[in-house]
């Protein structure tokens, strides 16, 4: 009997299959994107699947991508991708030290040589402000209220019959 490891989900006699929505995207990756990559600045545990999300990047397509490339291809990418992380001042030589402990994890889906995979994508910035719903209708209250005066103005009078002659 294999031992028991804490974190391991263990299976029951009377275990059910997941239904479709709750059932793991990629389970061949789990153990990549769970990884840890380093520590964050408190010293809680930063897991791939997070650093990927922060840098922008979906997590599961990111490392799917990555399992389709050589080994070396791999490391490199990833060590960039750690290396540009958000509040991480990691060298590119320490990073590298991570990725490749990090992509003997992933599993080889293409191992046939074929053309290789480019990805170019634009460094990791802020997202863009977005104004709430409520901001956005004051907004277009006030352009209409705009247009309105900008056309009484210009048609000696206001619609409706305000002010007119």
């Amino acid at each position: 009997m294999a031992p028991r490891t804490p974190n391991a989900p263990q299976p029951s006699a009377g275990a059910t299959r997941l239904r479709e929505p709750f059932r793991p995207l990629r389970p061949d990756l789990d153990k990549f994107l769970f990884a840890e990559v380093g520590d964050e600045i408190d010293g809680m545990p930063l897991s791939v699947i997070s650093a990927l999300t922060r840098l922008g990047l979906d997590p599961w397509q990111e490392a799917g991508r990555l399992s389709s490339l050589r080994n070396g291809e791999a490391v490199e990418q990833l060590a960039r991708l750690i290396a540009e992380l958000p509040g991480n001042c990691r060298p590119l030589g320490e990073a590298r030290e991570i990725a490749s402990g990090l992509v003997l994890m992933l599993p080889k889906l293409n191992s046939s040589p074929t053309s290789p995979q480019v990805q170019i994508r634009l460094r990791y910035g802020r997202p863009a402000l977005t104004l709430p719903k409520l901001s956005q209708f004051w907004i277009a209250c006030f352009v209409i209220a705009a247009l309105v005066l900008v056309s009484g103005l210009l048609h000696g009078g206001f619609p409706f019959g305000i002010g007119g002659p």
